[in-house]
């Protein structure tokens, strides 16, 4: 019966391992992906009958690259063969004359793989990272062999940039893991909640403008979560804003040193303290963030279309350009008046400055010194949210039980933010006046250069 021989070389390699032994060299995340995509297809060239057997070089890149293998071609187990990285090309084809398998797939390097095929065919193709190649052998293992089908090593940098984003995600929900954990040991710092708070917008960033690509699925069950701890944790952030204010004005003489208002801003934060770390424990939320930051660090999932063709950093960096646009058009001629349509846009600024920071290696260096620009649009539009936010929540205050004491102070507060608003309002407004008159004065120029 004729015996089969395939003829693998292992996947793209990163250029050196951690302990700085060849041995240890692992594929790329992008050359791993490649392999799994495409070796279904190759391996089912071998039919339903072949029963192969799976051989590798010990090389850790080797072996990775054989778990792939045996699972396309519906392999349990793999044998580790010494020879395959010590190119012994003698000590290889005795164990071939000794092997009782009909087919025998072995992994193994350049140029060995090309040295063996050479051996059998006389002639073959060049092994690129992850090429294989069938020979079929009528007289066994020690005689000429006829080329059954060949291969060429599938593409990795259409997965590579999947890679680097699959990074930068993981990155972000590791310090939203850390930040969570600092914040439930201490929910008493306004400090840690801040960082807690800015660390699930970064990650809800990532997933919002990565969500034309990733699993629908884990998209909405990550953003679910993230937003529930968002919305709960809003109050507890807006009282500490508030504090902040308040201990402004002490400290300029508009509130007398004196006044209650400081206690009874840090009393009402205690009880919202109390009742968000309640509601945290009573929904598990410090549970499932554990379970969706694992997920997201570990088993980021894309689209099927993504997993099969990968995706470009031009298709990322149209799609930044094209939100970056409908922000910048939203931040023309908006309403300084309207209190939700600044959130908004100062949201919306806040969550393109996140992705341009983290997804920079994959956007590219002008869109990633875009950050600096939209961060900012987003201080001052900040500024006005936190003090539009602070006038209403003194009203808000100034009609709860618990601040019946302070309410004169609290309209103080009230009067003072609105001030703030205002100045602020009118500050934005002259500098787009004098802005749009800059940028004409440059075109009334630009144009007579060009009649000269």
């Amino acid at each position: 019966m004729v015996k089969t021989l395939v003829l693998v070389r292992h996947g793209a390699p990163e250029a050196t391992s951690d302990s700085g032994s060849d041995l240890d060299r692992r594929l790329t995340a992008s050359g791993a992906r490649a392999l799994r995509v495409s070796y279904p297809r190759t391996f089912a060239l071998l039919g339903d009958d072949a029963q192969p057997v799976v051989w590798s070089s010990p090389a850790v890149r080797a072996l990775e690259t054989a778990d792939v293998v045996a699972a396309a071609a519906g392999v349990d187990d793999i044998e580790v063969h010494q020879s395959l990285y010590s190119q012994d090309v003698a000590a290889f084809l005795a164990e071939l004359d000794a092997a009782d398998a009909l087919c025998v797939i072995a992994v193994g390097h350049a140029p060995f793989v090309d040295t063996l095929a050479g051996r059998f065919l006389g002639t073959c193709p060049a092994f690129g990272k992850g090429a294989a190649l069938a020979i079929d052998l009528p007289e066994g293992f020690s005689g000429r062999g006829l080329l059954r089908w060949y291969v060429a090593g599938p593409e990795a940098t259409s997965w590579e940039e999947l890679a680097v984003v699959e990074h930068a995600v993981a990155g972000a929900v590791s310090e939203l893991s850390a930040h969570a954990d600092t914040f439930l040991a201490g929910p008493e710092s306004a400090e840690a909640l801040l960082e807690f708070r800015v660390s699930l917008r970064r990650v809800r960033s990532l997933l919002q403008f990565l969500s034309p690509w990733q699993a629908k699925k884990q998209n909405r069950r990550c953003e679910h979560v993230i937003k529930e701890l968002q919305v709960a944790s809003g109050r507890l952030r807006a009282l500490d804003i508030l504090a902040e204010c308040v201990a402004g004005l002490v400290e300029s003489g508009e509130l007398g040193e004196n006044s209650l208002l400081p206690m009874s801003c840090a009393k009402e934060r205690s009880l919202e303290c109390a009742s968000l770390v309640t509601l945290m424990r009573k929904r598990h939320s410090a549970k499932d963030l554990s379970k969706i930051a694992a997920e997201l660090g570990h088993h980021f999932r894309w689209k099927s279309r993504v997993s099969e063709r990968g995706v470009t950093a031009d298709d990322f960096r149209a799609h930044f350009d094209e939100q970056f646009n409908e922000v910048d058009e939203d931040l023309f001629g908006l309403d300084l008046t309207d209190g939700d349509a600044v959130y908004v846009a100062r949201r919306d600024t806040k969550e393109m400055r996140y992705v341009a920071e983290r997804l920079g290696e994959v956007l590219g260096p002008e869109r990633a010194q875009m950050s600096e620009y939209l961060d900012e649009i987003q201080r001052e539009l900040g500024a006005l949210s936190d003090a539009r936010g602070n006038r209403q929540l003194a009203e808000e205050c100034a009609k709860s039980p618990r601040f019946r004491g302070v309410r004169a102070d609290l309209g103080i507060v009230a009067r003072d933010q609105a001030e703030v608003v205002s100045a602020i309002t009118s500050g934005l407004r002259r500098r787009e006046v004098e802005d749009h008159a800059a940028g004409e004065a440059t075109a009334q120029d630009a144009e007579g250069d060009e009649e000269e």
